[in-house]
């Protein structure tokens, strides 16, 4: 059984780390403007040829003076076979020496020119790094920032300040496409897999994907009808309020034609994906009982399949929960006199369209309850079918334009034609979160501060608004912290500021029987209150059990059941306090062969290889144990 050596999985701040990992400012009398042609590259590959000296002959002293005095390592299987950032010189290179010994790092060799970045108040050098290690054999990726330091000689140094490496390939293992055009499996009966998968939407796909091109046996179980359903049977006007191409599937991107997905774009696609990649998938599945056999390392999953009461086995050796992160428990607070209330009272997981609103009853008026993306969506959705709509804003609102989010400062990279989405991926996904977070929040500042007079006609109606110059507004703690809660504006604002739609900013406390009351002591009427308020279950353990069968351990001691996986499974989302993600897409701590998939749709491509590959190690019984120390510490 896996278990961390440092043992904690508490809960960090991502705003609290990007305050305290803030980049360093570089001031314009460094003198680094003429870093232009090749010197870039001259100066990587000088620092890169101390660095592999020190790291080879295990000179800490040396390592240490390679790195910035805040120097970070972010690692993603490479070296740690974990996800793991480290931060301060000491601990870097504490770490790095171990590593060495612990898996044959071979020097790291410059891919390419290095590029110098010269933004405002910030100077820097990239570039792109390659190696290898013995322990297993593995072809790996890095990346590199230095940074200029003035000595008190006034002698300019460059050092590392962040160095970030990947796992590429083990074992000589790449991912073959041409598996993809594999018939599927029949799956008529029970059935034995390498990867049992319980889900079937954009998460679940990514990865069957991934596991079948490295000809691994999974199935998926989808618990709808059809797959795309998860989409297919939201409201009819949601949509993607991001570019396209950052949206794109491993091997399948979405037609460039469209601008903003839709939901039916949505399904469409993943209905095409599971059919031409040929997939498996079992549809109508509802899993009834869940074990696992620790000894034998097999998972045993009964379930049943639509109407049919006879229950079907599938025995695996890998269980994988795509299920969504903040999807599964639509969330209403609990207010006053709730029985009270004779209107329609929906969450907008159960929202359809203005036309299925008025059947419920005779709606004529709503009130839509919060602000954020699906707010706006159902805020449209029924201005435009001419009800009388007010939106409830509860708290101040972060709004960012679809045209900040769409510039190349942002997500516009992904729409750029001379990158590939690869490459856009690869800038992203290897810096810090922390880092990440920084990066976007001074190109939306940026943006915001070009137009401070943006929202000024939102607030006078009465609209609490803060834009990407505020001091709270962070796209990156928004999406890994609250899985949303903020609006990129693709015109609903528009509605608000014409007056076309109410606004009321306070917070419902209780039900009268025609509407709500307000902490301002007032009182709203409405035929119908549509909850816009997301959902409950961003941590897979508070959702596990029920979705592997119910909470029931199971008699047999020698075999864990949901209950037991729920109390094992390492907290989900969110981030640790090294500022990666908690609890996804890698080992759990006390939970064998387990994993939880999911995220948003960047993150189900970049990390289903991860996931992947991890698999394909374990099921060839070369899986090394994780690297969890941290120097110092243990």
């Amino acid at each position: 059984m896996a278990t961390y050596l440092n043992g904690d999985h508490s809960k960090g701040d991502l705003s609290q780390m990007m305050t305290e990992h803030a980049l360093p400012g570089v001031s314009d009398d460094v003198g680094v403007k003429s870093m232009i042609g090749d010197d870039p590259t001259a100066q990587v590959s000088a620092v890169l040829a101390e660095f592999n000296t020190a790291l080879q002959n295990g000179g800490i002293d040396k390592l240490k003076s390679c790195l910035s005095s805040r120097a970070i390592l972010k690692d993603e299987l490479a070296l740690t076979w974990h996800m793991r950032t480290l931060y301060t010189p000491a601990v870097i290179s504490t770490a790095l020496l171990e590593l060495k010994e612990l898996r044959g790092i071979t020097k790291l060799t410059l891919v390419d020119k290095a590029i110098f970045n010269d933004l405002p108040g910030f100077k820097y050098i990239d570039a792109w790094l390659e190696f290898g290690t013995e322990k297993p054999k593995a072809e790996c990726s890095g990346r590199i920032w230095l940074l200029p330091f003035k000595t008190q000689d006034g002698v300019v140094e460059w050092k590392i300040h962040i160095l970030s490496t990947w796992l590429r390939s083990f074992n000589g293992h790449f991912e073959d496409e041409s598996l993809l055009s594999r018939p599927r499996r029949k799956l008529d009966d029970d059935f034995e897999t390498d990867v049992f998968i319980i889900g079937g939407g954009n998460a679940a796909a990514a990865l069957a994907a991934r596991l079948k091109a490295q000809g691994i046996d999974s199935v998926m179980a989808e618990r709808n009808a059809n797959v795309g359903d998860n989409w297919g049977r939201r409201y009819a006007f949601m949509k993607f309020h991001v570019p396209t191409p950052f949206c794109d599937m491993p091997y399948k991107p979405y037609p460039r034609s469209k601008k903003l997905l839709t939901r039916d774009d949505l399904a469409g696609h993943l209905r095409e994906y599971v059919d031409d990649l040929q997939l498996n998938a079992i549809t109508s599945a509802k899993v009834e009982s869940t074990q696992y056999d620790p000894e034998a390392k097999r998972w045993t999953i009964k379930f049943k399949v639509g109407d049919n009461p006879a229950a079907r086995t599938a025995i695996s050796k890998h269980l994988v929960q795509a299920t969504g992160i903040g999807s599964q428990e639509p969330h209403i607070p609990n207010l006053a006199n709730e029985k009270l209330y004779k209107g329609v009272n929906i969450h907008s997981h159960n929202y359809k369209d203005p036309a299925w609103l008025k059947q419920q009853g005779d709606v004529k008026s709503v009130l839509i309850i919060g602000s954020a993306n699906t707010a706006f969506d159902v805020l449209e959705d029924l201005h435009g079918a001419g009800l009388d709509t007010t939106m409830v804003v509860r708290s101040d609102t972060y709004v960012v334009p679809l045209e900040d989010i769409c510039h190349p400062l942002c997500l516009g990279a992904y729409s750029d034609e001379s990158l590939t989405v690869e490459a856009c991926d690869k800038n992203f996904m290897t810096l810090p979160n922390c880092v990440v977070g920084q990066l976007v929040k001074m190109g939306l500042t940026k943006l915001a501060l070009d137009k401070p007079d943006r929202y000024k006609p939102l607030r006078d109606v009465g609209f609490p608004v803060y834009d990407s110059s505020g001091k709270d507004a962070s796209l990156m703690n928004n999406l890994i912290e609250k899985c949303g809660g903020h609006y990129v504006d693709i015109g609903g604002t528009e509605i608000l500021v014409k007056k076309e739609a109410r606004v009321k900013p306070s917070e419902p406390v209780a039900y009268t029987e025609k509407g709500l009351k307000f902490a301002d002591g007032s009182e709203e009427e409405a035929d119908a209150i549509v909850w816009c308020t997301g959902y409950a279950g961003k941590n897979v353990r508070e959702t596990v059990a029920d979705i592997l069968g119910g909470r029931d351990s199971g008699k047999d001691r020698n075999v864990i059941g949901p209950g037991h996986v729920a109390d094992s499974v390492d907290p989900t989302w969110g981030i640790d306090t090294e500022g990666e993600i908690r609890g996804m897409w890698k080992r759990h701590s006390k939970l064998d062969n387990f994993w939880v998939m999911g995220g948003y749709t960047q993150q189900h491509r970049w990390f289903s290889r991860a996931l992947s590959t991890q698999i394909q190690a374990e099921l060839e019984g070369t899986l090394p144990p994780a690297y969890l120390k941290v120097p110092g510490l243990n």
